[in-house]
């Protein structure tokens, strides 16, 4: 399903709460803006429409696809970069790094070109990398992947099989759970050909040919971990801690693993989940490790190197938020906007950032389905109205089934 900017300026939509199973409990605006990047200026250029809608598009697939505009209970703010590392000049590269940083917090990457592991009297070694002239920043290019070697316990292989059967496999005890879908992961020390070396890494937490085979499944945590700029998927680690799920082999919650002890999630999750279910919000945000940014940063300094085919560095400032007002059966007031995405596409110097503001409550209650009329509208840097969309009432879709046939 298509959407279309409801504003030469910038796309939005008003709404109630949509969770199901409850009457609606909010009210909420969603606005999203597109910048072009001139020089160090961010200009308002056409607008990009909101993206996967999954509280009402049922032909999502995934059905929860990661970097969706509609989450509405976030704390936080998400930044994500799309783009590609560019060697300088054109000139191929056998390595370099890339940056993103927003204020004073930075996070690189080091960037190698092709490397396989190469065997030496059954002794792993990484190979030197290809030159490149330019490398994808994807998941599928980080470190992770599958050792399908490593075999299911006898005792929950039909289990397993039942699972696989119905299409339901998304574990296995040879899968890295922070990124099924990257490169390099190996756990028995067999020697296997083919196996490709991630493209990206942390500087600051390289693969070392000793450290490349884990020995034991269980001990998957002391890994890398994946380096990337995109959004990350729910189900992966540590982001569906939040929602108290658990790799095949549960990670400990100490300072021994590194999401702990590098500050990307708190100590004793599951324990603290069961006396603060506030904590589950930490599922929304889809930011990489680093890149979830506790609000305001509006204002902040962004500084790109090494993203672009021909500037080594662009750079922009976050701009303000826009002014949202919500008017409720004609009664107006301001709602203070958070910025919940702020996605960048360095090699376009583009960016769009998405804002949500919700009411805390509702003077009345507003049903969609039984009340005809739902008097919602918001206004956007007091632009025209964009008024609520109530949908047919169940006494309108019997009629119309009943005129039907």
């Amino acid at each position: 399903m298509t959407r279309v900017p409801v504003r030469p300026q910038y796309d939005a939509v008003v709404g109630l709460d949509p969770r199901p199973g409850s009457e609606p409990g909010f009210a909420f605006v969603l606005v999203k803006l597109t910048y072009e990047i001139e020089g160090a200026t961010a200009v308002l250029s056409q607008p990009e429409p909101l993206l996967f809608d999954f509280w009402s598009d049922e032909t999502l697939k995934p059905r929860f696809p990661p970097g969706s505009d509609y989450w509405l209970d976030k704390r936080c703010s998400d930044v994500v970069v799309r783009g590609s590392a560019f060697a300088w000049g054109g000139r191929p590269t056998p390595s370099m790094f890339v940056s993103a940083q927003i204020g004073r917090a930075v996070k690189r990457i080091a960037v190698f070109g092709k490397r396989l592991v190469e065997w030496s009297q059954g002794r792993p070694r990484l190979s030197r990398p290809e030159p490149f002239t330019e490398m994808p920043l994807l998941y599928q290019n980080a470190y992770g992947g599958l050792d399908n070697r490593v075999p299911i316990p006898a005792q929950l292989e039909e289990d397993y099989m039942r699972t696989v059967a119905l299409g339901m496999q998304f574990d296995h005890p040879g899968l890295y759970p922070r990124n099924p879908a990257g490169k390099g992961y190996l756990v028995l020390s067999d020697p296997v050909d083919g196996v490709e070396l991630p493209n990206l890494e942390d500087p600051a937490d390289m693969l070392t040919a000793e450290r490349l085979i884990t020995r034991k499944p269980e001990l998957w945590y002391r890994q890398p971990l994946p380096w990337c700029f995109e959004p990350t998927v729910g189900l992966t680690f540590p982001r569906y801690l939040f929602m108290g799920l658990d790799p095949w082999f549960p990670a400990p919650e100490d300072l021994t693993l590194p999401e702990v002890k590098r500050n990307f999630v708190p100590a004793h999750l599951r324990g603290r989940l069961a006396k603060d279910h506030d904590l589950a919000a930490g599922y929304l945000q889809e930011a990489s490790l680093g890149m979830v940014f506790a609000p305001p940063i509006a204002g902040q300094l962004v500084t790109l190197t090494g993203m672009h085919p021909e500037e080594p560095t662009i750079t922009f400032t976050v701009p303000s938020a826009p002014s949202i007002e919500i008017e409720i059966e004609g009664e107006r007031a301001g709602l203070p906007p958070l910025l919940t995405n702020l996605v960048i596409l360095p090699a376009e110097k583009k960016f769009t950032a998405v804002y949500c503001a919700k009411t805390k409550g509702l003077r009345r209650v507003f049903i969609p389905g039984i009340h005809k009329n739902i008097p919602i509208a918001a206004r956007i840097n007091r632009d025209a109205p964009i008024r609520y969309e109530s949908p047919p009432t169940i006494h309108d879709r019997l009629l119309a089934a009943g005129a039907a046939s």
